[in-house]
């Protein structure tokens, strides 16, 4: 296995695991070109998961990036391109068993459109060139190492911080981390899966309210009770997010902000999509438990994440 770093990138896990190292950056063609080369597949899940980047920031890594590994993959003559989307492409439909046949009402947030335009640009290299692909469209990951879901909770709940948006009642939509490598590895083993995308979500009814409960439970935190009506919420993201833009252009300052739409529509909006194709085309199933996977997690919270924090 080959693995793409920047050179900025802590490296020692993929080090410690025996994985080769290519340095380069999703905005840099040659390196991109020289990391592929050799390989018989690429599996592209490097992007930009920001709420509140500026548009062109996003852009540039999410679709001309993606464009840039398709190019890269083609050129290195490579069988088969595993392309990890989002659910967020959906664009927060807030219904039950959404399935991959879903097409979004409107805009939602510019990462959400990123991704979109990442998938269209995976589309038409399929249909140019001698190139078999496969989307994935995760919901709510986390596990282990998610320092930017998991680990920005536990830090808001240490804080007493962080807010329910509705009572915290919508589905998380929850993967776990082990559950989506899974799906990807039957990916690169199988066929059936060619040119198809999928949603992937290990099909549990958890809302965020139970989810940051048991995890708080888990590090002994108080059980987050502050909540905002969808509305409101959404309002308060919006207003943050264009004063810390300004902020940021005028001064500097690069501390994101408390409350963000894309953060409004993942917390607020049921994450509840049909897994039922991954299952029948790709023999998939959740193999790790909401128990176990929490159980991982909060280990990884109170043993090497949380500690340097203290």
């Amino acid at each position: 296995m080959r693995c793409l770093v920047r050179e900025s990138s802590d490296t020692s896990l993929l080090e410690a695991l025996g994985a080769e190292l290519a340095r380069g950056d999703l905005t840099d063609a040659r390196s991109l070109t020289a990391a592929a080369r050799g390989c018989r597949f690429v599996l592209h899940c490097g992007a930009l998961v920001s709420d509140w980047a500026t548009i062109n920031e996003i852009k540039r890594i999410n679709v001309d990036g993606t464009r840039n590994v398709l190019e890269a993959s083609t050129l290195a003559s490579a069988e088969r391109f595993v392309h990890v989307s989002t659910t967020d492409v959906y664009g927060y439909p807030g219904r039950r068993g959404v399935d991959e046949h879903h097409r979004p009402a409107g805009f939602s947030n510019w990462y959400a459109e990123t991704k979109r335009a990442a998938e269209a640009e995976v589309r038409r290299v399929e249909q140019g060139r001698d190139l078999n692909v496969v989307i994935l469209r995760p919901a709510t990951v986390y596990g282990p190492r998610s320092e930017d879901v998991v680990g920005d909770m536990a830090q808001a709940m240490r804080r007493r911080q962080m807010l329910l948006v509705d009572g915290g009642r919508a589905v998380a939509g929850l993967l776990y981390i082990e559950n989506l490598v899974d799906a990807a590895v039957l990916t690169l083993r199988s066929d059936a899966g060619l040119g198809e995308a999928f949603n992937l979500t290990d099909g549990l009814d958890i809302t965020w309210r139970r989810f940051l409960a048991d995890l708080a439970e888990g590090l002994g935190y108080p059980e987050p009770r502050w909540s905002v009506p969808y509305g409101v919420a959404f309002g308060i993201a919006f207003g943050l997010e264009y004063g810390y833009r300004f902020l940021r252009r005028t001064a500097r300052i690069n501390t994101r902000p408390l409350l963000s739409r894309q953060a409004v529509h993942v917390l607020g909006r049921d994450q509840d999509f049909s897994n039922r194709k991954a299952r029948e085309t790709l023999g998939w199933a959740p193999r790790v438990s909401y128990q176990d996977g929490l159980a991982a997690t909060i280990k990884w919270l109170r043993e090497e994440y949380l500690i340097s924090y203290r």
